[in-house]
């Protein structure tokens, strides 16, 4: 399964480069997580559309946001900040009775929290079983590296 991590907007070639990487036959899951604010879900909608037209079979990508969303804001109570209206997308940006909306960075939720949210969509695709086996790896990865680094010269 392959894994691609992007921040903000991802260039075209770098979006070609994962449209590619897409199986034409089996479904991808994507999961999205950026900051609660015009950028941050402009970047999610952009790469989402992007990835369908790039792809082979577009009906294979599922697209889902997981966070910042409005309901961890409320349910989380995480701190908020004003919008900033340099944004060109601030005007659009606004809740149903026209106020501007407040902006919650990705960073506002702990990041324990954040691994788990990563690790229950990782579940979702594999087995808790394989799961643990590749966590045991990656120990075992990074003490080799820690011996590595801590070896005297």
């Amino acid at each position: 399964m392959p894994l691609m991590v992007a921040r903000g907007y991802g260039s075209l070639s770098f979006l070609h480069r994962a449209a590619m990487d897409l199986s034409p036959e089996k479904p991808t899951f994507i999961y999205y997580l950026g900051d609660h604010d015009p950028s941050g879900e402009n970047a999610g909608e952009v790469t989402e559309e992007r990835l369908r037209e790039l792809a082979t079979d577009p009906d294979l990508i599922h697209f889902k946001r997981i966070a910042v969303t409005p309901k961890q804001i409320r349910d989380w109570r995480l701190p908020t900040r004003p919008t900033k209206t340099t944004d060109s997308r601030a005007a659009a940006f606004v809740d149903e009775d026209g106020e501007q909306r407040p902006s919650v960075e990705l960073d506002a939720i702990e990041p324990r929290r954040l691994r788990a949210m990563v690790k229950a969509c990782i579940l979702h695709h594999q087995p808790q079983k394989v799961f643990d086996k590749l966590e045991r790896q990656q120990e075992r990865e990074r003490a080799a590296l820690r011996e590595l680094i801590n070896r005297p010269r």
